[in-house]
């Protein structure tokens, strides 16, 4: 359908539409690699496939070969750079992660209510004594590799437990507790910390690692600070603070998904 002309061009509603779509799309992608200090690698990368072309139409061909390796290099130098935020993108797109039957622990609905209980009362002792801990709740992907960085455990999931491994007087307490289901599997786990550079100075190792472990999986990491005593939850790469009311429903919404 014709929507008006621009002198002789007539400009049709489905032109309006790609426009709007490849517009909208250009300012999403560029924003995505400005949040990860990559705009103007991104930007080089397409100065020199344009130029790569022009020297082709020239038959300026070793100019033209040489700028489309330049351009391969640094094409496969911006995938290393974007590999964790493409890595929870493709999670995050993932159209079976979320079917009940591929999950590795299903928790019976009437274990949600008692699980969240249990790891709020934790959580809320941890930060009133000021202890720093890190806890990690197992989604649909496997945490058996991270696992495997600590020591094996199979303790339930109850709110003394997790006080005792964080406890400063413990072996345990340095390190990330991994929890699968109803059961903790492992503690002083390591998880792979976030390379990106917009998070504030003030986020520390523990922070950076849950948001490193939210990016590469679909677990829930929660966090409670040494320092301030804040709780925070990781997930889909973000942090954010939370109140014990909001963590406890997020804890319920995740296990109940």
């Amino acid at each position: 359908m014709e929507v008006f002309r621009i002198g002789l061009i007539p400009v049709y509603a489905r032109d309006i539409a790609d426009i709007f779509l490849l517009t909208t799309i250009l300012y999403a992608l560029l924003r995505w690699l400005y949040r990860y200090n990559l705009l103007n690698v991104a930007i080089l990368l397409f100065l020199l496939v344009s130029l790569g072309k022009v020297a082709h139409l020239t038959g300026l061909e070793t100019l033209n070969f040489l700028l489309r390796q330049l351009a391969l290099w640094l094409g496969i130098l911006l995938a290393i750079a974007l590999a964790p935020e493409l890595r929870r993108a493709l999670y995050a797109l993932r159209p079976f992660g979320k079917l009940p039957f591929l999950r590795r622990e299903v928790v019976s609905e009437d274990k949600i209510e008692k699980l969240a209980t249990e790891i709020l009362q934790a959580v809320n002792n941890l930060a009133s004594r000021g202890l720093g801990a890190i806890i990690v709740i197992e989604g649909n992907d496997d945490l058996s590799s991270y696992a495997q960085t600590g020591d094996s455990l199979l303790l339930p999931v109850e709110a003394r437990m997790l006080l005792m491994l964080f406890d400063r007087r413990s072996p345990l307490h340095d390190g990330a507790v991994i929890i699968r289901g109803d059961k903790i599997v492992a503690a002083r786990c390591t998880l792979p910390v976030s390379d990106r550079t917009d998070l504030p100075e003030t986020f520390g190792q523990r922070h950076r690692a849950a948001i490193g472990i939210s990016e590469s999986t679909d677990a829930l990491a929660v966090v409670v600070s040494e320092e301030t005593r804040l709780i925070s939850i990781a997930q889909r790469g973000e942090l954010r603070r939370v109140t014990p009311v909001e963590l406890k429903k997020q804890l319920v919404e995740f296990y109940a998904k």
